[in-house]
């Protein structure tokens, strides 16, 4: 919040608002995962009666460019881009993005993002100034963040049901925003826009953002050799930061599992997925990326955030499966089904997790 303060206080040098009608701006600077569950909602604004009038523009997170421009590029009808370390990083290029969002002149913002960060979104927003702020009730764990940040916005959509799956929120969000929502069951990428790679494998998605997300090597390797066990064929390593690279390594080293960790694009590695006879990964992008091909999914999940990310089943979805940790699921139990962070989640909850659970659930989906 001392840092949110301060940036404020920079934005009063700014020029003088001057918004133009009809211009709409979306805010969508949450990561690769997040986009994946929202991305068939945003054609939603041109389709809708609401809005069909206006030029709208997305300010988006670089992170997932590629993906945008490989699907999505005919939804809206400009792109600012965000570098969200370097933005956070960055005192002049920060001010740059602020200075340009001042300039365009949006009469509307809509952030539609369920978690929104007061310095990234909110800052955005207020940088735009425009007439018309709109938002969803945010869902920090500190209450009175979400006091501060709601403050900031004319209207906020606040589900009845604060449980629901990710895909699903984005869906109703869609609904009370435009009038109109995606129509599909389950998040989708048209298969006609990527190449999947032929063969008989399976991708093994060794990464993830945090620590207490990641299975460790030792329970990839034990996976492998009890899938090979009992029904062979290939198995191809994947991940993307240098944690899930070494961790790739390793087990490419003890397993002799085909290795492409590192040493592809975001786009290629889709290719890799929308291919695979089925995915196993950690709690991260490639579960969502997964799924939005259409392909059978086991997650590897610590439980934290579940209700929005991994309980695909809440959602109708199917073919997907979750393994979570004992010491979680005791905790799911004690406690029942409510959207809790379980913030307390540790590296050794997930290690926990058996390769014959991860391989049963395979068998499952």
């Amino acid at each position: 919040m001392t840092q949110f303060t301060a940036w404020r206080e920079l934005q009063r040098q700014l020029p003088a608002p001057a918004p133009a009608q009809n211009q709409l701006l979306v805010v969508r600077l949450d990561d690769i995962g997040d986009y994946l569950l929202f991305r068939n909602q945003l054609s939603m604004y041109k389709n809708s009666p609401r809005w069909q009038q206006h030029t709208v523009t997305l300010l988006g997170n670089t992170s997932w460019k590629d993906i945008f421009l490989a699907f999505d590029a005919q939804a809206v009808d400009a792109t600012i881009w965000v570098n969200k370390a370097r933005y956070l990083t960055d005192a002049a290029y920060r001010w740059e993005i602020w200075l340009e969002l001042r300039a365009r002149g949006f009469d509307t913002v809509i952030a539609p993002s369920r978690t929104r960060p007061l310095q990234l979104d909110d800052l955005c927003m207020l940088a735009a100034a425009p007439r018309h702020s709109i938002g969803s009730v945010n869902t920090y764990v500190h209450e009175s963040w979400n006091q501060a940040s709601d403050a900031f916005y004319d209207s906020l959509f606040n589900p009845s049901n604060t449980q629901i799956h990710e895909f699903e929120f984005n869906g109703q969000f869609a609904a009370w925003i435009c009038g109109v929502r995606y129509d599909g069951v389950r998040p989708t990428l048209d298969p006609q826009l990527y190449r999947p790679v032929a063969g008989d494998f399976i991708v093994c998605f060794v990464g993830a953002n945090t620590r207490s997300k990641r299975w460790p090597a030792k329970r990839w390797i034990e996976f492998i050799e009890a899938y090979r066990e009992h029904h062979g064929g290939r198995v191809v390593l994947a991940g993307a930061g240098k944690a899930e690279v070494d961790a790739a390594q390793a087990i490419e080293a003890r397993t002799g599992a085909e290795n492409i960790a590192g040493k592809v694009s975001l786009v290629e590695l889709l290719n890799w997925v929308g291919g695979a006879a089925a995915v196993v990964t950690n709690d991260t992008m490639a579960a969502h990326m997964s799924v939005s091909c259409g392909r059978p999914t086991v997650i590897i999940a610590n439980g934290v955030n579940y209700t929005r990310f991994t309980e695909y089943a809440s959602a109708g979805i199917a073919h997907v499966a979750t393994v979570y940790p004992e010491v979680f699921q005791r905790k799911r139990r004690r406690l029942g089904e409510f959207a809790y962070n379980y913030a307390d989640a540790v590296t050794e909850d997930i290690a926990s997790i058996p390769a014959a659970d991860v391989l049963a659930k395979l068998d499952l989906v």
